[in-house]
């Protein structure tokens, strides 16, 4: 029976390709407890896929792919861009791109489950966030981050060779928390809790490696900032079966 569904968008532009790390390693791990769904190219997909994922038994929701405060972002074919006309994205699926898939009217479908949104900015608490229209809308328990650089930003100044890092041991992290916290039924303060105690053991890790890393410090850094921001709105001392 299915305990943790995921939903997964298509991101074509390849930036959320290592998340995919996640769904094999818990296919291997949990087995038919786990179900993935990775959404396509129309809007029907993803209403079926909230549909599937509020008739499944999963309890905990977890969502994997781009987002900001207020909504989470669907998925994204290779020639999406902005300014293309309704009509043309219908007529080719090529140009496809959904920014308003999980947002602050839908997301009461999630009530009486936990939603896990491993997504940017989905840490944010304010009126228009979709963590606390959540709560407000009887979802038990959401779990939200802050920025997790995947891509190249000029402005940021974080070399591609570290995001490529950063991007393998985050990635690492979370698959064996969630794991771990399935198969020992952690509240969800136990979860995120394991989040960070893990990425504490990976920032040691890499500080303390004998090996030279010229990206060591800005690895380090946006690691620490990965655990700090984690945040968890709603019931924290619900169980996740």
């Amino acid at each position: 029976m299915t305990k943790i569904f995921g939903i997964y968008p298509i991101d074509k532009q390849e930036s959320t390709t290592f998340l995919n790390r996640i769904n094999t390693y818990l296919c291997r791990e949990l087995d038919n407890q786990w179900h993935c769904y990775k959404t396509k190219y129309t809007d029907e997909d993803h209403e079926s896929c909230i549909k599937k994922a509020i008739d499944s038994h999963a309890k905990l929701i977890l969502f994997m792919g781009h987002g900001r405060s207020d909504c989470l972002f669907g998925s994204c074919n290779k020639k999406a861009q902005d300014f293309i006309a309704g009509d043309a994205i219908i007529e080719n699926p090529e140009f496809y791109k959904n920014e308003h898939f999980i947002h602050s009217e839908n997301i009461t479908e999630f009530k009486n489950k936990i939603f896990f949104s491993f997504s940017c900015f989905s840490n944010r608490n304010d009126a228009k966030s979709l963590a606390r229209n959540a709560i407000n809308k009887e979802v038990i328990s959401f779990v939200g981050f802050g920025d997790i650089p995947t891509d190249y930003i000029k402005e940021k100044n974080i070399p591609l060779k570290a995001i490529a890092v950063y991007k393998g041991i985050i990635s690492k992290v979370i698959k064996i928390s969630l794991s771990m916290s399935i198969k020992n039924n952690y509240t969800v303060e136990e979860m995120v809790s394991l989040i960070k105690v893990l990425t504490i053991k990976e920032i040691q890790k890499m500080i303390l490696s004998p090996y030279k890393n010229r990206h060591k410090e800005v690895i380090v850094k946006n690691l620490f900032l990965f655990k700090q921001e984690i945040m968890i709105f709603g019931n924290r001392y619900e169980k996740l079966i």
